[in-house]
């Protein structure tokens, strides 16, 4: 049973094609070859062992390029278009590892046929870690599970100075996270006004400067304050934030941001739970 095969040979989601194979991996799509590419499998681990041909004839794969330093940015999933994370790499010492920046963008991923998949073999050198595969897999799953905000909120974003926007995003680089809550999260007339509560998370072991964090949030606050909006704004651990809390919330990606000031915004918001 070719599933079966594929289970027992070790392949889950998150594992990391064998070099050797990466370029006749790469045929079934129109991407080039280069030898700082990396292949992860995107496919989830019960699709992967799923027997049945017919029901889950392929397995997906992430391409992923080795670049040479993180954009902190784009890393813990906050851009639903591109991620930055590392992989480990084992060396000639069992007990030391190496890190590998890798960059990877939602488009790029290709499709092998199952049976032709059973001929490659994973990089068994090459891991996510735990904390780094959550990401992926996230990451994975934003690409798809967004809600819309409503398209006023949106619109009235999307005229804010693009100056402000700069500010934002170059300071946010030690921030897991920004999560909105809109009220009202509906539709509303021109001369009403939304009230946002504005949360930006960092890990439970951060222990820089959290002054620093707070004025990245207060940048994003000046942001929808120029767009008219009521904004109360704060900066927490995410162990210190209760489960009822963060359910009020939606994720805020950083690169809704990035676009002209007169283009519509995206919806780029994830429900955290």
């Amino acid at each position: 049973m070719i599933g079966s095969r594929l289970e027992k040979a070790g392949w889950r989601q998150g594992s990391i094609l064998e070099s050797q194979y990466v370029a006749e991996a790469l045929s079934f799509s129109n991407t080039p070859h280069s030898e700082n590419t990396i292949l992860i499998v995107a496919s989830q681990s019960c699709d992967i062992a799923n027997n049945n041909i017919t029901a889950d004839p392929y397995i997906e794969l992430s391409i992923a390029r080795v670049i040479a330093d993180l954009d902190g940015n784009l890393t813990h999933n906050k851009n639903a278009r591109m991620l930055h994370t590392k992989i480990m790499v084992s060396t000639n010492n069992s007990d030391v590892y190496e890190e590998l920046n890798i960059e990877l963008k939602a488009f790029e991923k290709v499709h092998i046929p199952k049976e032709k998949f059973t001929q490659f073999s994973l990089d068994v050198d090459k891991t996510l870690e735990a904390k780094q595969l959550d990401s992926y897999i996230a990451w994975l799953a934003a690409r798809y599970s967004r809600p819309a905000l409503p398209s006023e909120f949106n619109s009235r974003i999307s005229s804010s100075q693009s100056k402000l926007k700069k500010k934002a995003k170059s300071v946010n680089e030690h921030l897991s996270g920004i999560y909105v809550e809109i009220m009202p999260d509906a539709e509303i007339s021109p001369d009403e006004i939304y009230k946002v509560n504005l949360l930006g998370l960092v890990s439970p072991s951060f222990n820089g400067d959290m002054e620093k964090i707070k004025s990245s949030i207060t940048a994003y606050a000046e942001i929808f304050e120029n767009a008219g909006m009521n904004v109360i704004s704060m900066v927490e651990k995410e162990d210190s934030i209760s489960v009822a809390t963060i359910k009020r919330f939606k994720r805020f990606y950083y690169d809704d941001l990035s676009f002209k000031t007169d283009a519509p915004l995206p919806s780029e918001t994830q429900t955290i739970l």
